[in-house]
């Protein structure tokens, strides 16, 4: 039998539709019962999926006898009127005439390097040490002006003890002491070249004065005639001529050879500093005074030590960048080493040109600066002043403080942020700086709660701090009431209680 077209459609339609629920039963039955098996297995994977309860709320109480010991105070928060800050970026530099790149000044091998980098160096310190031919040079040069500088003091030394002993001798002459007596007298004591030329004028004129006085007796007694008398006389007197012509001219020798000596001298000093100003053109230390004062000192050189070339530390600083290395060779246009003192940094922000008119006059005003390094620390910097040209890039123009950094906690090229006073004020809610503690890093209030014996940690925003007092900037509204001491013990016991509980 053959079913219409249409009937074998209708066929067709309603089997699917049946097979379809067949279907959908089964898997029903199938699902079920692997749940089931499933819920039945494993329990326990079911509970530890489910989530940990929330966290308790951060309160804490305290007996009454805590609050008393920890001496618990609760003010409210109030208000004040600032001037409206502007905060700008700013970065740490050094400061430009306190920073130096140390070279050397002549060619050199560089034999030893001192310090370290980050080292802090005090003003004299070693810090480089080379071997240079142009040093040993210019340090035989000063050896030998010293040398010559001694044995012109010395020819100095004798001209004027010649000088004094001549003096000595001129009245001890005059005095017609007899000549054997003179030249025991004088026999140890140096007279210079005119020793003979001055006693032997004097022994001349000596026996030339006895042999006057004999002719003058004999010719009283008639036994010599007047001419041999006359003769002697006149003896005598070219001997004494001769005899003070003498003393004028060692007596005149003396003293030209006293001033010429110490003319020697003088000019021997001055080759010595001139010698010793080339060393310290040359970096050397060289103290010039000692150099002039003790020229015996050249004598004692030891070998070795001519090409030694000391580079020392100009001031207090520290070594911020090292590149020095030994047995490297060192040019003058070489940098060894960058010393920076940094005792007191630069601060240069960059401050927008819509902020121009808030800030007007900086001019040695001070600004407050932090640093996400350290958050509960504030530098104040002095304004060294104030940018004339706007970047066209960025519309800033470039502000430049400066800050003392004695406990070095500033460093090179860190970020910081400036906050400058302008000439608008503003109300902010502010509490006593007491008041504030941090918990997990964050900053928080301990305000009362239902009852006087609970306090809740109530975390804020904090702004600046001024004479005392910490200004919120949010978190807090004035007139809330507030712990105002006592806060550390708060959170003491808080810690605890959270330790307890887990």
């Amino acid at each position: 039998m053959r079913w219409p077209v249409r009937s074998r459609r209708l066929l067709v339609g309603v089997g699917s539709v049946l097979g379809l629920a067949v279907a959908l039963a089964l898997g029903y039955v199938f699902v079920r019962g692997r749940t089931a098996s499933a819920t039945h297995e494993v329990p326990a994977t079911a509970v530890a999926a489910e989530p940990a309860s929330a966290p308790a709320e951060r309160a804490v109480t305290v007996s009454e006898e805590k609050a008393s010991a920890a001496g618990l105070a609760i003010g409210t928060a109030t208000t004040v009127s600032l001037p409206f800050e502007v905060s700008v970026p700013g970065r740490i530099e050094a400061d430009v005439d306190r920073s130096v790149e140390i070279r050397s000044r002549v060619p050199g091998i560089i034999r030893s390097v001192a310090v370290l980098l980050g080292q802090s160096v005090k003003a004299g310190d070693l810090l480089v040490t080379l071997d240079s031919a142009d040093v040993a040079t210019a340090r035989l040069n000063l050896r030998g002006r010293q040398r010559d500088l001694a044995i012109a003091r010395t020819e100095s030394e004798w001209r004027t003890e010649v000088e004094a002993n001549i003096a000595d001798l001129i009245p001890a002459l005059r005095k017609q002491l007899p000549a054997p007596t003179i030249e025991k007298e004088f026999a140890s004591r140096p007279l210079g070249n005119d020793r003979a030329l001055l006693l032997s004028a004097y022994a001349e004129w000596d026996i030339a004065r006895h042999e006057e006085e004999k002719q003058s007796a004999l010719f009283q007694k008639k036994i010599v005639g007047e001419h041999a008398a006359t003769v002697a006389q006149h003896t005598r007197e070219g001997a004494q001529a001769r005899f003070e012509a003498a003393l004028e001219q060692v007596r005149h020798d003396a003293r030209r050879l006293k001033r010429q000596a110490d003319q020697e001298v003088r000019l021997a000093e001055a080759a010595v500093i001139d010698a010793g100003e080339r060393l310290r053109i040359l970096g050397v230390p060289a103290d010039l005074n000692d150099l002039v004062a003790r020229p015996e000192k050249a004598l004692d050189g030891q070998p070795g030590e001519l090409t030694i070339y000391p580079i020392v530390a100009p001031f207090d600083g520290t070594i911020v960048a090292r590149a020095a290395v030994p047995s490297q060779r060192a040019e003058p246009a070489d940098v060894l080493m960058t010393l920076t003192d940094l005792s007191k940094v630069r601060v240069v922000a960059n401050v927008s040109e819509s902020d121009f008119a808030a800030i007007t006059g900086l001019k040695d005003a001070t600004v407050r600066v932090t640093a996400t390094a350290y958050p509960d620390r504030e530098f104040t910097a002095r304004v060294l002043t104030m940018g004339a040209q706007v970047e066209p890039t960025t519309r800033t123009v470039v502000l430049l403080a400066e800050t003392a950094n004695s406990e070095g906690l500033l460093k090179l090229g860190m970020f910081v942020r400036v906050a400058i006073d302008s000439s608008r004020a503003e109300t902010v809610t502010v509490v006593p700086s007491g008041a504030v503690v941090e918990i997990e890093g964050q900053s928080v209030v301990f305000v009362p709660g239902k009852d006087r014996h609970t306090f809740t940690a109530q975390p804020v925003t904090l702004g600046r701090e001024v004479n005392g007092q910490r200004a919120i900037a949010s978190g807090l509204k004035p007139g809330d009431s507030v712990v105002t001491s006592g806060g550390f013990a708060l959170k003491s016991e808080l810690i605890l209680q959270n330790q307890e509980e887990e």
